[in-house]
């Protein structure tokens, strides 16, 4: 590790310099971050006017508060114990994981899922609260 001057300078005169921490990704907008992977992912089948079994829809903060046949969909302030990040992970409590992939897509290896960037925004709007921002 390089140590520039005002490092140097810093330590000489008694500081202790501390490595560097992960930055924060900073507040989790709802309506600029989640809506979009939301809109992208979701709603080709969870919009209020389609069916779907679940009776989840996904139009807007509120019906997605709401929740559907399975119950709430978020715990604010909880992702682990949130519905939506266990149906979005490897392992979902019941049923398929989504967002939903034929059978034939999945075996074959090509199904599509979120990407990493997408579900961290997920769990950190729902840790940070679960807003409508």
């Amino acid at each position: 590790m390089r140590l520039t001057g005002a490092v140097v300078t810093l330590m000489a005169l008694g500081f202790v310099v501390a490595p560097a921490q992960e930055k924060s990704t900073g507040s989790v907008s709802f309506k600029d971050d989640l809506f979009p992977v939301i809109s992208k992912h979701c709603l080709p089948c969870h919009a209020e006017d389609n069916f779907n079994p679940s009776e989840l829809s996904l139009d807007s903060y509120e019906l997605m508060m709401q929740g559907g046949k399975n119950g709430a969909l978020v715990v604010p302030g909880k992702a682990k114990e949130s519905l939506l990040t266990k149906k979005l992970g490897e392992t979902p409590p019941f049923g398929d994981r989504m967002p939903l992939n034929k059978k034939q897509v999945i075996s074959e290896g090509k199904a599509k899922y979120l990407s990493e960037a997408e579900l961290k925004i997920i769990t950190e709007w729902i840790n940070q609260g679960a807003k409508n921002n």
